[in-house]
């Protein structure tokens, strides 16, 4: 995959398959922000993966608001 230097934005990234297509992107080279509502394991998630080297960072986001949406994009 041509993904170095790409930037993913996965939602529901912090668990389940979510959380597998993250480190799949990350293994091929591309910087991934993890969206979920959830701080706690969103943050667990982020250390993990930064642990494993990749350039990762959770940021608390629920998708059914449109302003929270919005701030993730614009934090990304």
């Amino acid at each position: 995959m041509k993904l170095k230097g790409k930037t993913a934005v996965i939602t529901g990234g912090t668990m389940g398959i979510g959380f597998g297509c993250a480190r799949v992107f990350a293994s091929h080279g591309c910087r991934v922000v993890l969206a979920s509502r959830g701080e706690t394991r969103g943050l667990a998630a982020e250390n993990e993966l930064r642990e494993a080297g990749f350039d990762v960072r959770f940021i608390a986001c629920d998708v059914r608001d449109e302003a929270a949406m919005q701030s993730l994009i614009e934090q990304t």
